[in-house]
């Protein structure tokens, strides 16, 4: 297919299959001859059969993407879970912001190493059971977390609810490229994560209520309860992969376009070459590229993770706030990051078919939401006073939320389509390690930066890491921008 016809063929609507027919091609097993088991292997469903076949492959990609957005959005419940009842551990006198901050870095820490190995583990064994053994280990934690006051106890239930947090996220991204076509893969990646901010919505409301109503243990027997229903679920509901019902694999699905008969449209299009399919683990290594995605992803982490664990501290303890309304602006800053989340997926599939350039166009995207990024975070800092209403505090919020998930998705989706399919997952490792760096240096070494400077000088320093990341993705933008050739 020419490159005109590859742009006229990315523009039409997308959706989960082509809705008219269908090449299915399944792998030769070892012993057996291929010209004997092509006509049982290759079959091309059309008319009724073909719609049958359609319509349950999208039954199916349906209940396993709604399994996928439930269950992430437990792990997210969970991993915040403690979060939400710091400020009454704090009042109460069972903890202090430097216990805080230990147990926070206990579970970032086990969170960065555990997601680095899921993306190994996810390549060796069940996504389905990795991802409900994941679930279910942190709703156990944490239920175990509500039943002590022991604050050594609680750091080691810590590091082994952010252990199992790990298998959450490679576990999905195993699932979604098993399940749905790589021409949309930047849209369905981005929806899925919405289902975090979906979560981070809702439960700060419904765990500051529990708190106040019933007490903070009641609030993590919830979570964990919850977790642990949800693991049972997708354990039953979600499919590993479509190969196993007997479905077509979208991935290597050859669609003829309802539009225009003329193009023959193949998912996934190869547009790697014969060398960076020989690339190796030493080379993505030594990438600038990867490092530049890698330091970017860091800073926009360690800042939503700041902003989520002690927004509300900071607005208790400097304005002044409530509970209910600190925890407000927390679930503020999630529902921005739900649409921020979908309408970066949106825009950076859309750039990619229009912009005439090579590599990686994306990066730009995420240079403008970072750039509204700092410019709240300013905001927060300078401009928010005791004073100011509640309508207004959430609007920020909202407005840093859409700011920092648009790029915590684009990152992810850059290093995974950026790079041969062979390291894809590897490359994303790297970046998600970077990433959870940046989330572990959310919590004690800002604790201590906030002991010592005042929690102004926290979002100074939060502010001018991500205009640095500004000028990192705009001065090193020949190392993902390439203007592309004009076709006759």
């Amino acid at each position: 297919m020419s490159e005109l016809e590859q742009e006229d063929a990315s523009e039409t609507s997308p959706s989960l299959v082509s809705d008219t027919e269908f090449t299915v091609t399944t792998p030769v097993p070892a012993g057996v001859d291929n010209t004997t088991l092509e006509t049982k292997s290759q079959s091309k469903m059309t008319g009724d059969e073909g719609k049958v076949g359609m319509a349950r492959l999208v039954s199916y990609q349906r209940a396993v993407f709604v399994a996928m957005f439930v269950g992430y959005a437990c792990y997210t419940y969970n991993r915040k879970s403690v979060s939400y009842a710091i400020p009454t551990l704090l009042a109460s006198g069972l903890i202090n912001t430097s216990t805080i901050g230990i147990i926070s870095s206990c579970q970032n820490i086990a969170y960065a190493i555990s997601k680095f190995l899921g993306g190994i583990l996810s390549d060796k064994m069940s996504a389905r059971v990795l991802f409900a053994i994941g679930l279910a280990v942190s709703g156990g934690s944490t239920l175990l977390f509500s039943r002590t006051d022991n604050t050594v106890v609680w750091a080691l239930l810590w590091f082994i609810n952010g252990f199992a947090q790990g298998a959450g996220w490679p576990a999905c991204a195993k699932l979604l490229k098993k399940w749905f076509s790589a021409e949309n893969f930047g849209t369905w990646w981005s929806v899925l994560t919405a289902s975090s901010n979906v979560s981070g919505t809702l439960s700060p409301l419904l765990a500051a209520y529990v708190i106040i109503s019933h007490g903070w243990s009641a609030s993590l027997v919830i979570s964990g309860l919850l977790s642990l229903v949800i693991a049972a679920v997708t354990l039953v509901t979600v499919v590993d992969d479509p190969v196993h019902v007997h479905l077509p694999n979208p991935n290597t699905t050859t669609t003829t376009s309802t539009i225009n008969p003329t193009h023959s449209i193949t998912t996934p299009p190869s547009n790697k070459n014969d060398e960076s399919e020989k690339m190796t683990v030493k080379e993505l290594a030594s990438s600038p590229f990867l490092w530049l995605v890698a330091a970017c992803y860091l800073v926009v982490f360690c800042t939503k993770t700041a902003l989520s664990d002690w927004g509300q501290i900071f607005l208790m303890a400097e304005l002044g706030r409530s509970q209910m309304q600190a925890s407000s602006f927390t679930s503020a800053m999630e529902t921005g990051g739900f649409f921020g989340g979908i309408l970066a997926g949106l825009l950076t599939d859309k750039m990619v078919r229009k912009v005439k350039t090579r590599g990686n166009a994306r990066l730009m995207v995420a240079a403008t939401f970072m750039v509204t990024c700092a410019a709240g975070v300013h905001v927060m800092r300078a401009s928010l006073t005791p004073h100011t209403s509640q309508a207004v505090v959430s609007v920020v919020g909202m407005v840093l939320g859409a700011s920092m998930y648009g790029p915590i998705s684009i990152y992810g989706i850059v290093a995974s389509e950026s790079f041969p399919t062979h390291l894809s997952g590897t490359a994303h490792a790297v970046v998600a390690l970077a990433a959870n760096v940046g989330a572990v240096a959310a919590g004690w070494p800002l604790s201590w930066v906030a002991k010592t400077w005042s929690w102004s000088g926290v979002l100074l320093l939060l502010e001018t890491m991500a205009a640095s990341s500004v000028l990192l993705i705009l001065s090193t933008s020949s190392k993902h921008l390439t203007p592309k050739l004009k076709t006759a």
